[in-house]
């Protein structure tokens, strides 16, 4: 269990401390209001597609295609997106920051907690004698859950856009806002890539020698090219630039009516979609590593992405930067009892 905390808080540690460091700037006056408007834009519009395409067009997307637990895990996405949706709507005062809070309430990270996690649980590499499948089965969820936890967000902020509600038709304003979000053009550009088999690398022939110096194979490696190494560059902005962004919207505004739904939707991601995926999934039969998997899916931390989404979306940046930290901060510990629990239980051995 130690080396499971461990991990998480490997990954989310730096999440932090670069929010720290933001706020640091922000305090000192070497960014201001203007740079954390600019940046969250650079990430929105360039980092984050960026990082959503190199994902996918890669991607063995028909490795192991499991369609019932596939089929499971983003019929309860929808599901608890929805649910958490109306709640937000019947209850909270301030409709401002309805979109907000859902989005920080069910978005999870996907991209950026769960791959080293799963290596660690289900990896070949960590566990020799462990099937294969598990691994592929959960970072294939991952590919489709982010595509789809994008798309539902996506939603969920065209309907909230004042701009998207002018003219004549709601439903086209929203499929406008749906159609030029470039996350979701990234995510289409990145399946187009993937159908027809086009990559951003070059086939680079590398001869092979006996010991008498005569060629006895041809060997053929993929080699990055400008493209590629661009792309790397630039997907790499999102964590440092999203959260030094983060840090600088950071701000204590007192037990407030926001900071209530700051520790709502944080208790909504950390332990009650989690907690409701399991019985859910028990209900359908689902039981060791895929329940495992499905537990984890669901109690990681708030994505991110989520965070900037909101931010240049005109979502409330106030209660998506605190619930990012919160949920980044406590992750490691609800993440770890979780797991233990489940051994505990003999859910997963």
């Amino acid at each position: 269990m130690l080396e499971h905390m461990l991990v998480t808080l490997n990954t989310t540690v730096p999440f932090v401390l670069l929010a720290l460091l933001g706020l640091f700037l922000k305090r000192k006056g070497m960014i201001n209001d203007n740079f954390i408007v600019m940046g969250n834009k650079v990430v929105f519009y360039f980092a984050i597609p960026t990082t959503i395409f190199r994902s996918i067009h890669t991607a063995d997307l028909q490795e192991v295609f499991d369609v019932g637990f596939i089929a499971f895990n983003a019929v309860w996405l929808v599901i608890f997106f929805v649910a958490t949706w109306i709640f937000a709507l019947k209850l909270m005062k301030d409709k401002s920051s309805v979109s907000s809070f859902v989005n920080s309430a069910y978005r999870s990270s996907l991209s950026v907690v769960a791959p080293p996690l799963f290596a660690l649980m289900f990896a070949p590499t960590h566990h020799p004698g462990i099937d294969a499948n598990i691994y592929a089965k959960s970072i294939l969820s991952v590919s489709i859950l982010l595509i789809l936890s994008y798309a539902t967000a996506a939603v969920l902020f065209a309907v909230h856009d004042p701009d998207s509600r002018k003219g004549s038709s709601l439903t086209m304003g929203i499929i406008k806002s749906i159609a030029k979000n470039p996350v979701v053009i990234g995510v289409v550009i990145g399946l187009v890539f993937n159908f027809f088999g086009w990559t951003l690398t070059s086939d680079v022939a590398a001869n092979i020698y006996d010991a008498e110096g005569n060629i006895i194979a041809v060997e053929i490696t993929r080699s990055p090219t400008f493209a590629s190494n661009t792309m790397n560059a630039l997907a790499g902005l999102v964590m440092p630039l999203a959260m030094i962004c983060v840090g600088g919207n950071l701000a204590f505004k007192g037990f407030d009516v926001k900071f209530k739904y700051v520790i709502i939707s944080s208790v909504v991601k950390l332990f009650i979609m989690p907690i409701a995926s399991v019985i859910a999934a028990m209900l359908f039969g689902f039981t060791g590593s895929d329940l495992t998997i499905i537990m984890i899916l669901n109690a990681l931390p708030m994505a991110v992405g989520a965070y900037v989404m909101q931010a240049e979306l005109g979502g409330d940046t106030y209660v998506g930067a605190s619930v990012l930290m919160i949920t980044m901060t406590f992750s490691a510990f609800t993440l770890t009892m979780f797991l233990f629990l489940f051994r505990i239980l003999g859910f997963w051995a």
